[in-house]
């Protein structure tokens, strides 16, 4: 993985194992990546947590995407 991009993974996650998205943002030679882990949510961060955990996880996301969108080097990309 060369582009940017942005992992968001649940610390108790049971269904995918958090290493396995460490490793991707490990392995992935982007200079531009980032691992948002959320202590004590699960798998499906956008849907199956309380209110308050999904809207935590769209704002970092949203932050993500606006920082990127509003950056001059966005336009090369």
């Amino acid at each position: 993985v060369t582009l940017p991009f942005i992992i968001v993974h649940g610390g108790d996650d049971a269904v995918t194992d958090p290493s396995v998205s460490e490793a991707l943002y490990t392995l992935a030679e982007s200079k531009d990546k980032m691992m948002k882990l959320y202590p004590g949510m699960c798998h499906a961060l956008t849907s199956g947590e309380p209110t308050e955990n999904i809207d935590v996880v769209f704002a970092d996301i949203i932050r993500w995407l606006d920082e990127r969108a509003s950056s001059p080097r966005a336009a090369i990309l």
